[in-house]
Parts: structure tokens; C-alpha cells; sequence
């Protein structure tokens, strides 16, 4: 009797409300879904040349379906001390001599419009909180801005077999939800012009006749006006 219920075959599992095909499809589906909205997600803000490139491609569902923000500014949003801090550095070739004897090598600007999820541009945006938390009026860290300052110029100069740099450390300004509210000299159709750029630090770094680095702050935050556009 008990041998016999032993030996009694299983019975059959009911099948599932999905069969292995076309479970299979769904979840190829879902993954290609996930991407294209991430991707464009990613991409919304200071997009690479090949974030632009797969947005185009992947366009034409993300934006079928309202899912692509289509470069919707993160300036809409206020963000006063997270807003991103970009460096604008100008070079010139002589140490001895004043930025005004002398004329521009180049212009760089960092971080670039790369990827903000590359470990390189997450790092100049780190830094740049820190100049910007250390220009505040309230608590101003001269130091901790001054060592940065010749740290970070002392790097860029010899990148650029350069003598001497102004350093710009430049946050960009929200534009508020009700637009109502901008003052005048302000571009409400783009957030991303240079009258919503404030200057929070500026400082001139060179190398001295023994090659050592030398740094003089020129101003911090309420110390300059903010920059206008097309000056």
C-alpha cells in the first residue's frame, strides 16, 4: 500500500499564464525600454557626442511616448548651494608679467560638457562646491579656497605650458518655476545663457622665478557683479 503510494506519479504543474517565449520577449522588451529612458534621462544635462547620438536614436520612442525631457534645463529647480560650480580658467605665458601686459593663450573650461556620471567630471563639480561653500560671506575659508586655487591652476598651467592663470569659479543661477518673478537681463528661454552665471571666486595664480606657485584671491561671492551676457 505505502509502496504503491510511493510510486505514484507526480501531477502535471499547471502552466503558467505566460509561456517561456513569450515571457522571454516581454523581458527583452522592458530591458531596451529601461535603457532608452535612462539613457535619455542621463542625458538630459551637458550631454557627450555620443549621448547626443543615442538620444537621436532612441528618440524616436522616447519621444513618441513623452518619456525624453528634450534638454529641460535642472535650472528650473531651485538649488542655490547644489547648483553646479564650473571653472574657467585663462592662460597666458609669462609669470612676471600682469594679464593685462599680455595677451590670452586659451581659455578652458571645466569640467567640459562630458558625461556628469564620468568619475572626472564628478570630481571638478566636488571641487567646485567646495570653492563655493568655502567663498560663502558668512564663513569664508581663504585657505582651504587659496590651496585649491594653486593646486588646481598649478595643474591646468602645465597642461598647457602656461605661466599664469586667472581662475573663475563660476556657479550658475536657478531660474525660478514662476518665471514671473526674473528680474530684467535675464533670458527666460534659456537657462542655460551666461546672464544666470555668478562669479563666486575669482583668483590669479602664477610661477614665481623659483618655480613655486603663487596665488592672490580677487574676489568672492558679493564681492563682483554677476556676469551679463555676451560680456
Amino acid at each position: 500500500m505505502a509502496s504503491s503510494y510511493q510510486n505514484k506519479p507526480d501531477k502535471p504543474k499547471p502552466a503558467g499564464p505566460w509561456n517561456p517565449t513569450t515571457r522571454s520577449i516581454i523581458t527583452v522588451l522592458l530591458v531596451m525600454h529601461f535603457t532608452c529612458v535612462f539613457v535619455v534621462l542621463a542625458s538630459n544635462n551637458g550631454r557627450s557626442p555620443l549621448q547626443n547620438r543615442l538620444v537621436r536614436i532612441f528618440g524616436f520612442y522616447t519621444q513618441l511616448l513623452n518619456f525624453d525631457p528634450d534638454s529641460t534645463p535642472y535650472s528650473l529647480t531651485y538649488g542655490e548651494q547644489t547648483d553646479d560650480v564650473v571653472f574657467v580658467v585663462d592662460l597666458y605665458a609669462d609669470g612676471d608679467k600682469p594679464v593685462s601686459a599680455q595677451k590670452l593663450l586659451k581659455s578652458v573650461t571645466l569640467p567640459d560638457r562630458g558625461s556628469k556620471l564620468l568619475d572626472e567630471q564628478k570630481r571638478y563639480f566636488k571641487i567646485g562646491r567646495i570653492m563655493a561653500l568655502g567663498s560663502d560671506p558668512q564663513n569664508p575659508q581663504d585657505d582651504t579656497t587659496g590651496e585649491i586655487a594653486r593646486a588646481f591652476g598649478k595643474r591646468i598651467m602645465e597642461e598647457n605650458d602656461a605661466r599664469r592663470c586667472v581662475i573663475h569659479c563660476i556657479r550658475r543661477r536657478s531660474q525660478p518655476m514662476n518665471l514671473e518673478e526674473m528680474g530684467t537681463g535675464f533670458k527666460r528661454d534659456d537657462a542655460t545663457d551666461r546672464s544666470y552665471d555668478v562669479m563666486i571666486y575669482e583668483a590669479d595664480v602664477w610661477l614665481d622665478e623659483d618655480n613655486q606657485v603663487q596665488a592672490i584671491k580677487r574676489s568672492a561671492v558679493n564681492e563682483v557683479a554677476p556676469r551679463q551676457g555676451g560680456s
